[in-house]
């Protein structure tokens, strides 16, 4: 039971109060919806920042992008596998690998949101390629 506790108090701090404040879930199973919506807001913050990134671009830094994004989706999904490993059969699984889904994504999004605000003259700033 403490270590339910542990894994559901790390999950809220790891989100953010904001995340955690939003869910008002009693059981496991609203907490795991919970981090499933969680984990779709993440998302769907990622693929924007990324649709708005690929805009500004050229074409060699867009199929650069891609390929990157591409190896970094699997490598996401496999890390939280692992973090997951713990609570393998458990209720709490589909919670701590949702909620470490959400935390690598929007460290994902952070980045690419990072690519669109280059400084002037910083030449290893993807959102400088244009081409």
């Amino acid at each position: 039971m403490v270590r339910a506790f542990v894994v559901v108090a790390a999950f809220g701090l790891a989100l953010g109060p904001a995340a955690a404040a939003e869910c008002r879930g009693t059981t496991q199973a609203d907490l795991n919806a919970c981090a499933d919506s969680d984990l779709k807001r993440a998302d769907a913050a990622m693929n924007a920042a990324y649709a708005r990134l690929m805009k500004r671009i050229g074409p060699q830094a867009q199929a650069g992008l891609k390929e990157a994004q591409r190896a970094w989706l699997p490598y996401r999904d496999r890390t939280c596998d692992l973090e997951a490993l713990g609570t393998t059969g458990g209720s709490a699984q589909p919670m701590v690998r949702a909620g470490c889904l959400a935390a690598l994504t929007q460290e994902r999004t952070k980045r690419l949101a990072g690519y669109l605000a280059c400084e002037e003259g910083d030449l290893a700033c993807v959102g400088n390629l244009a081409e």
